[in-house]
């Protein structure tokens, strides 16, 4: 029987949305029964056989509605195998300094469970999908692009699928 695997994430113009749909891709195709879900459509957990959590990062920080899904589904988060990825601009390179920094923002989720795995993703910066605000705040300080490694992104998912299909 295949393991039953939800994929939960947090995004707010979309890019991490499709890092989750990837990741998911990548393991439906290795044969894992997957679900992806935005973590505000996730009313529980109990039928899962793990746990894979996504979030952008904003302002050096998770989503807030990360941190209510963990929250809300702590006890059976800790009982679950449970992987995290972060999409965030801070890896628009993948060098050592990048991944530190990257790290820190999983500090909450770090408490609450190890993970069997973490993946550091670049991120996306579209301008024309900001707000008038997030317009003024970013432009000329962070560039514009698609910072994402797909490469990157469907190994990740390749490694999870071993661990996954053994326990």
């Amino acid at each position: 029987m295949s393991k039953r695997i939800l994929i939960a994430y947090a995004s707010r113009v979309g890019s991490t949305a499709e890092v989750a749909e990837k990741i998911g891709e990548v393991l439906r195709n290795l044969g894992l029964d997957v679900e992806v879900r935005s973590i505000k459509d996730v009313t529980s957990i109990s039928n899962y056989d793990g746990i894979i959590i996504g979030s952008a990062v904003r302002m050096f920080k998770l989503l807030p509605e990360t941190m209510k899904f963990v929250n809300r589904f702590r006890e059976e988060i800790r009982n679950k195998p449970v992987a995290y990825f972060i999409v965030c601009l801070t890896m628009q390179k993948d060098v050592e300094e990048s991944r530190t920094r990257s790290k820190e923002y999983l500090k909450p989720l770090l408490e609450i469970k190890e993970p069997i795995s973490i993946g550091f993703f670049g991120g996306k910066m579209d301008y024309s999908k900001l707000s008038f605000i997030w317009r003024i705040l970013f432009k000329g300080k962070v560039p514009e692009g698609d910072f994402r490694d797909w490469k990157k992104i469907t190994d990740w998912a390749g490694d999870l699928f071993v661990y996954f299909s053994r326990s």
